[in-house]
């Protein structure tokens, strides 16, 4: 709430409040002489410092859990990886209604060049639209002997991708997306089985 905003040019706390927030002040040895004031001071004081240990504590804490389920990883130029596409990545034109069982990883593909400390470059197949650098939490070592390099997604590899036409209109519906009400159709493609429609907003149709 003590963030300055530049669409404001204020912080929240004074658009909610008309007036800057109070900061604590630091107490240092002979800030004065009025006990009451003083003591106020320390305490003060004593609140900042228990407040950033605490903090600490649960940095810590939660470094520890992340910690958990980290492992170090690296790769020899030559190498075989799988890698992880994010989901996003995959999506073709339609999106499909088994898109949870979609592959979680593809490939294999050789490492041909370690970037930075943790990312490299593969070789992916000619003609392949996504950038060869993967961070090494993407990339899994292929166990075994391999000489050619696996498939990508059709959305991905550089190929025509299936163009779907709209059959029929099964239903209608309106929902509320930021603020705005949208209409969106159940579409019944041609070719397609009725359990393969999809939900797409009106105006893709």
């Amino acid at each position: 709430n003590t963030t300055f905003h530049s669409a404001t040019e204020k912080t929240p706390f004074e658009i909610v409040y008309g007036r800057a927030v109070s900061v604590m002040t630091r107490w240092l040895q002979g800030d004065t002489r009025v006990a009451v004031v003083q003591r106020d001071l320390m305490d003060m004081d004593e609140c900042l410092r228990q407040l950033k240990v605490q903090l600490l504590k649960a940095q810590e804490r939660m470094k520890q859990q992340a910690d958990k389920k980290r492992t170090e990883r690296s790769f020899v130029v030559g190498e075989w990886v799988f890698v992880k596409l994010r989901a996003h990545r995959q999506n073709s034109v339609v999106t499909r209604i088994n898109a949870k069982l979609a592959a979680r990883y593809y490939g294999p593909y050789p490492v041909v060049e370690r970037v930075g400390a943790v990312a490299y470059r593969l070789k992916l197949p000619d003609g392949s639209r996504v950038h060869p650098v993967f961070h090494v939490s993407l990339l899994k070592r292929a166990v075994g002997q391999y000489h050619e390099e696996g498939e990508l997604p059709d959305s991905l590899a550089g190929e025509q991708v299936e163009l779907y036409e709209p059959e029929a209109i099964l239903a209608t519906r309106k929902v509320q997306q930021h603020g705005e009400e949208i209409k969106q159709v159940l579409v019944h493609w041609k070719g397609k089985t009725s359990e393969e429609a999809t939900v797409i907003p009106q105006f893709l149709t």
